[in-house]
C-alpha cells in the first residue's frame, strides 16, 4: 500500500488537490479530504514531503508528512496556507517537527478565534493504524513515514505545557473527542468560566424505536409517511423521563442541525398563525416557500342519523432555509407549533409529496386523510410531545448505521461538541 493509499483507507476519498508553485518544484501537492477525521469536519494534509529526509536535534533522520483538521468550513484557505508554509519551512530547514513541540501561529492566520501556537502531535483522533505508514518500496517511499498533525492551541495551554509538561497536556487531549476540530472551543486550561463551560455538557437520552406498521400512527402520530421502508428511527430527549423542556429542546435542535452544515434543509409546519402573517414573514426574510393542503374526511353511517360526511382542511407551509440565520429564525417563528402538539419537521430533501385519501375504518366512521409523503433516502427530524422531544428518521449513512458496528460512536460524530449521549436503549454511559 503507498501512502495514497494509506490516506484514503483512513480519510475516505480525496475530495481537492492544490499544487503550488515552490511546493511543486519537489514534486509536492497539498490534498484535502471532507468528513475526516469526523463527518462535517475537513484535513488538509501534504502529499510528498515524505520523499525528503527531515532530521532531529538528535541527528536521526525521519519521514514526514503534515496534516491539520478543522470543522469550520470557512477556515479552510487558513488551513491550506498553514499546511503551506508548515511544509515549505521543513524543506527549507530540512528540521523535522517534533512531538510535543509547539510552534507560533503566524499573523493574519485563525486571528479570529485567538490561537497562540500550534501543537505537534500525532493525528490521535484517527484510527491508530494511520499514525505510521510502512512505506510501499516499489514507489519508491521510505520504510516508515509519519504523518503529523498540528492542533491550535491557546496561551493558556502554552502556559500549562511549560508548567506541568508535555505528557500531562497530552493526558488532557487524548480525553477530548471532537473539541480539538472546534476553532470556537474553550482552552481545556484557563480560567474557571472557560473549564466550567466545556464541562457543562447537554445529555441526550437516545432510544431506537422499532419500526412497525403502527409506528407512525402510534408513536409519531403525524400525518408522514416515508416512501418506502425505514432503516433507522430514534427518540432523542434532554431528560430521561421523555419529558424534557421545550426551550432546551429547541436550543438543541438548532444545534444538531448547524452542526450537520447541510444547507439547505427543508421545515414544514402547521399554519398555525394567520396565512397572511406567515406569508409575511417568509417575504420579509426572503425566504422561498410552498403551500400545501391537507385534508381529512370522515363517513359515517349510522342507524340514527343515517350517513354524514364531514370534511376537514389543514394548511402547511414548507420553507427552504438556506443558511444558519434562516433556521434561527424559522425556530423562532414556528415553534409555537411544537409548543401545540402541530406537525413542525425538518428534512434534506424538498421532494416532499402528498398521498391522498388513506382509509382507515374506525367502526361504522370511515376516514380518508391525506398524507405527507418523503422519499426514502431522506432524513427526517419531527419534533414531538409537546416540543420536548424528538425523532429522527433515516436511511441515510449519516444516521442509519448496522447494529454490528460501533454505531453510537458514529452517531455521536454527528451531535455538537458540547452534547455527549448519557443514555442508549436504556444502557447508561459515563461519557460517549
Amino acid at each position: 500500500m503507498n501512502y495514497i493509499e494509506h490516506l484514503e483507507k483512513h480519510c475516505g476519498k480525496m475530495t481537492g488537490h492544490l499544487e503550488i508553485e515552490e511546493l511543486q518544484k519537489e514534486a509536492i501537492q497539498l490534498v484535502q479530504f471532507q468528513n475526516a477525521p469526523f463527518a462535517n469536519a475537513v484535513t488538509v494534509t501534504s502529499l510528498g514531503l515524505l520523499r525528503h529526509p527531515l532530521q532531529f536535534e538528535n541527528g536521526s533522520i525521519v519521514y514526514q508528512e503534515v496534516m491539520l483538521s478543522v470543522m469550520q468550513r470557512d477556515a479552510e484557505s487558513d488551513l491550506i496556507e498553514l499546511a503551506y508554509r508548515l511544509t515549505l519551512e521543513a524543506l527549507k530547514t530540512g528540521h523535522a517537527y517534533d512531538l510535543g513541540e509547539y510552534l507560533p501561529m503566524p499573523d493574519g492566520l485563525l486571528s479570529k478565534y485567538g490561537f497562540a501556537a500550534l501543537y505537534v502531535t500525532t493525528p490521535f483522533y484517527f484510527e491508530e493504524s494511520f499514525q505510521v505508514h510502512k512505506g510501499d518500496a516499489a514507489s519508491g517511499e521510505p520504510e516508515t513515514v509519519l504523518p503529523v498533525w498540528f492542533v491550535p492551541i491557546f496561551a493558556s495551554e502554552v502556559a500549562y505545557i511549560e508548567q506541568y509538561g508535555v505528557d500531562e497536556f497530552n493526558d488532557m487531549l487524548y480525553e477530548t473527542e471532537m473539541q480539538l476540530l472546534n476553532l470556537k472551543r474553550h482552552p481545556l486550561f484557563g480560567d474557571d468560566g472557560a473549564i466550567e463551560a466545556l464541562n457543562a455538557k447537554r445529555q441526550l437520552f437516545v432510544l431506537e424505536c422499532e419500526i412497525t406498521d403502527d409506528f407512525f400512527e402510534d408513536d409519531i402520530q403525524r400525518p408522514l409517511v416515508l416512501e418506502g421502508p425505514l432503516n433507522k428511527a430514534y427518540e432523542i430527549n434532554l431528560d430521561s423521563e421523555a419529558r424534557g423542556n421545550a426551550v432546551e429542546t429547541q436550543t438543541f435542535l438548532f444545534d444538531f442541525l448547524n452542526h450537520q452544515n447541510r444547507f439547505p434543509i427543508y421545515a414544514t409546519f402547521f399554519a398555525l398563525k394567520k396565512e397572511d402573517d406567515d406569508r409575511a414573514f417568509f417575504t420579509q426574510h426572503h425566504m422561498s416557500f410552498t403551500s400545501h393542503v391537507l385534508s381529512r374526511q370522515k363517513q359515517t353511517n349510522g342507524w340514527l342519523r343515517g350517513k354524514r360526511t364531514s370534511t376537514r382542511e389543514s394548511h402547511y407551509f414548507t420553507v427552504k432555509i438556506e443558511d444558519a440565520r434562516m433556521l434561527e429564525l424559522i425556530l423562532e417563528h414556528a415553534y409555537e407549533n411544537a409548543f401545540m402538539n402541530e406537525l413542525f419537521m425538518f428534512s434534506y430533501s424538498d421532494r416532499l409529496s402528498i398521498q391522498q385519501e388513506v382509509e382507515t375504518t374506525y367502526r361504522k366512521t370511515r376516514v380518508l386523510d391525506d398524507r405527507f409523503v418523503y422519499p426514502q433516502e431522506s432524513t427526517v427530524v419531527i419534533v414531538g410531545h409537546d416540543g420536548a422531544m424528538l425523532y429522527l428518521l433515516s436511511n441515510e449513512e449519516h444516521f442509519a448505521y448496522d447494529l454490528r458496528t460501533d454505531w453510537a460512536k458514529r452517531l455521536r460524530q454527528q451531535l455538537p461538541s458540547d452534547t455527549v449521549i448519557r443514555q442508549l436503549n436504556g444502557e447508561w454511559f459515563a461519557d460517549l
